[in-house]
C-alpha cells in the first residue's frame, strides 16, 4: 500500500506519466534511432532546436515546474506552521505532514540537481 505522502509526490512530479513514457519507449523496436552514417549526412536529424519531449515540453520547462512545485510545498508548509504557532489551527498532524512533504520534495530536487551536475561533469571529461 502506498502512503498518502508518496501518492501526493507521485502525482505532483508526474511519476506515473514518466513510467508510462518509459514503458512506451521500451516497447518500441530498437531500429528507431538513426545510424551514425545518417546523422553525419546533412539533414540527417532534421532541424536542431530545443529538446522537446513527447508531450511537447522542454527539459528546462520540466525543471522549472519541479522547482515551482517544491517552492509551493515549502510555502504551504510555512503557512501551516504559522497557523499552528498563531493558534489558528490545532492540527499538528497536518502541519508535520506538510513540513515532511516539503523536506522530501527539496531533498529530491537537490538529488536531481546533483545528478545533472555529475552527468555534465562526466560529459566534459569524455575525450572528443
Amino acid at each position: 500500500m502506498i502512503s498518502p505522502i508518496a501518492q501526493s509526490l507521485n502525482s505532483a512530479y508526474g511519476v506515473k506519466e514518466l513510467q508510462e513514457q518509459i514503458k512506451q519507449a521500451a516497447s518500441q523496436p530498437p531500429g528507431g534511432l538513426p545510424k551514425v552514417s545518417d546523422v553525419e549526412k546533412p539533414g540527417g536529424l532534421g532541424p536542431i532546436g530545443p529538446a522537446r519531449g513527447p508531450s511537447g515540453t522542454s527539459f528546462s520547462d520540466m525543471l522549472g515546474d519541479l522547482v515551482q512545485a517544491v517552492d509551493g510545498k515549502s510555502k504551504a508548509a510555512d503557512a501551516e506552521a504559522q497557523k499552528l504557532m498563531l493558534g489558528e489551527s490545532n492540527n499538528i498532524h497536518q502541519s508535520m505532514i506538510a513540513m515532511q512533504e516539503s523536506s522530501l520534495a527539496f531533498t529530491l530536487l537537490v538529488e536531481v540537481r546533483n545528478k545533472l551536475v555529475e552527468s555534465y561533469q562526466e560529459l566534459m571529461r569524455m575525450p572528443v
